[in-house]
């Protein structure tokens, strides 16, 4: 089995996936903790990142949509920031497949006019086509290919399972995805080294370019450049966690559908694939300069220093905003 489709069924299978079956709680009662479940300083930043970019593409009515919004912590965050005043001019969207996070979203949530759907068309649909979209942690989590380097080039990762074992095994890729993991080194990359390619969320960006008519992408995640990204990791980024336990290696097939599995965002392709869906690269920053810039520290917090720390996760995540602008309407 191709790795992706093993980790489409272990994450997002309908009745045994984490995200859809088992997952109920992020943070320090879960498996994993987001920037948003430990400060609401991303929260308080997009949220004036958002009203800069209403006003700066003249939209009456703002229409937020937030993909995978987790345990709706930074939905909260946003909202919050935003102020009664501004929520009466703004709608606000959440995209989310997981029942279980739903109505845990819908209990924190309560009361804020909060929409809910199933998939990101739809979303852009109920916001008539203009709408500012962002997300955090989301990206990573999209089923990935998996390719390791051998005598003769790429050759693609596949699960199996036999003999109540389990293993891996690399067969010549019968076709390779534009991506700088592959395509982008300088110099030929060693024997055994391993990436991994988001191929599915360019799917995702191609769709969103078909749904949005106008509007803006903020994509919060850890990762970098290809280079960044595979600087000193020979064995690719892939991991998962278990009640905050790290997991590699084999370790990532034990428990399908009962830990967390993700990777190293290659932000080179997300604005590669982007660009190509008409989405426009506007800035890619990292998290600490995103923070210094919309949401200035006022007063000491220490989890917000962790955040903007420079030698940890201020600079481990990257903030991409992408806009697609074809003209106001009317």
């Amino acid at each position: 089995m191709r790795f992706d489709r093993f980790m489409q069924l272990a994450l997002y299978d309908p009745e045994a996936g984490y995200y859809t079956a088992h997952v109920a709680r992020v943070g320090r009662e879960g498996d994993f903790s987001t920037s948003a479940t430990l400060s609401d300083a991303l929260g308080y930043a997009i949220a004036a990142w958002a009203k800069a970019e209403a006003a700066g593409l003249r939209f009456r009515r703002p229409q937020l949509i937030e993909s995978g919004a987790g345990d709706g912590s930074l939905a909260r965050a946003v909202l919050r920031r935003l102020g009664w005043r501004a929520r009466l001019g703004f709608s606000y969207h959440i995209v989310e497949i997981s029942t279980k996070l739903r109505e845990v979203q819908r209990e924190r949530l309560r009361g804020h006019g909060v929409s809910w759907h199933p998939d990101v068309k739809t979303a852009v649909e109920a916001a008539d086509g203009e709408a500012l979209l962002f997300s955090n942690e989301f990206v990573d989590a999209f089923p990935c290919r998996r390719f390791v380097r051998g005598d003769d080039g790429w050759r693609e990762l596949f699960f199996c399972h036999e003999n109540g074992m389990w293993d891996e095994r690399s067969f010549e890729a019968a076709d390779l995805p534009d991506s700088s993991a592959l395509n982008g080194w300088t110099t030929p990359p060693t024997k055994g080294q391993r990436v991994e390619v988001h191929e599915s969320y360019g799917r995702w960006l191609r769709g969103l370019g078909q749904s949005l008519g106008r509007g803006s992408l903020l994509t919060v995640d850890y990762g970098g450049s290809a280079r960044e990204v595979y600087r000193r990791r020979p064995d690719g980024t892939l991991r998962a966690y278990v009640h905050h336990q790290r997991l590699t290696g084999l370790d990532v097939y034990r428990r399908p559908g009962h830990q967390d599995l993700t990777a190293d965002v290659n932000f080179d392709d997300l604005k590669r694939w982007g660009a190509a869906a008409g989405l426009v690269p506007v800035a890619c920053v990292t998290q600490q300069q995103f923070l210094l810039t919309w949401a200035p520290q006022r007063g000491k917090d220490k989890i917000r220093d962790f955040l903007a720390d420079p030698e940890g996760a201020g600079s481990a995540f990257k903030v991409l905003h992408q806009r697609k602008d074809c003209g106001s309407k009317g």
